[in-house]
């Protein structure tokens, strides 16, 4: 092998290198990026991109939360329809946001605009949800209930106990809560917290979002506060 074939063998193996170490170095959740920005002063185009991203993900969480919680309150003939209602929904939501964004299509903001659009409409639906979730019974907007009200998304939990979500244990909530509570955690989170990029992901402590809705309900007071406020109350 000659010298200049040695060479560029090394150097082809140190780019390579560099290109793996890189890659192990991007966070695996949008969250876990945001988590190291401050949100409120982004300005760069990349850490928008994150903040967005991470929002985004936190009301697709919410919502999922709350769409699963109404589901297994339905009988199967209003679940078929809850099912192909959100079907549509989908739908509607990406051809409304194609519709608002297009014309900056190929601009270096277009992604952005295109998250920041879904996530906007995401929102939405999540209080409609939740308004059929938690409506009153006689409320004639809302299709009546059948089923045994789950502990997810939504309803009013116990006081979260040591055991629920230890104030020291810093592992996803996902994993020390597991998947219900944390996507209860997260579906209230969402409809509470005032923050620009709420720490509402699954990925989080359990504590760190409960914190996040012991303030959103703080600052809530009593104007018209979710039912769930009243189980974070000191």
């Amino acid at each position: 092998m000659s010298a200049k074939t040695s060479l560029l063998s090394a150097s082809l193996a140190l780019a390579i290198f560099a290109i793996v170490a890189g890659l192990t170095m991007l966070p695996t959740t949008p969250a876990a990026g945001a988590a190291t920005i401050d949100c409120a002063a982004a300005k760069t185009q990349a850490d928008l991109a994150t903040c967005t991203a991470a929002n985004a993900a936190s009301a697709d969480a919410g919502l999922n939360a709350v769409y699963k919680g109404l589901a297994g309150r339905l009988a199967p003939a209003d679940l078929k329809r809850l099912r192909e209602a959100q079907r549509a929904w989908i739908a509607f939501r990406d051809k409304e946001c194609a519709f608002r964004t297009q014309p900056y299509a190929g601009g270096s903001v277009y992604a952005t605009l295109v998250e920041t659009c879904k996530q906007d409409l995401t929102k939405a639906r999540l209080a409609q949800l939740q308004h059929q979730l938690q409506c009153p019974e006689g409320d004639l907007s809302c299709v009546p209930q059948s089923g045994a009200a789950p502990a997810t998304a939504g309803t009013a939990p116990a006081k979260p106990t040591p055991g629920q979500a230890s104030r020291n244990d810093t592992r996803p909530c996902v994993q020390s809560a597991g998947k219900a509570k944390s996507d209860q955690y997260v579906s209230q989170c969402v409809q509470v917290s005032p923050a620009t990029n709420p720490p509402c992901n699954g990925q989080n402590a359990c504590g760190m979002m409960i914190d996040e809705i012991k303030r959103g309900c703080a600052m809530i007071g009593n104007d018209n506060p979710p039912d769930f406020c009243s189980a974070y109350k000191n």
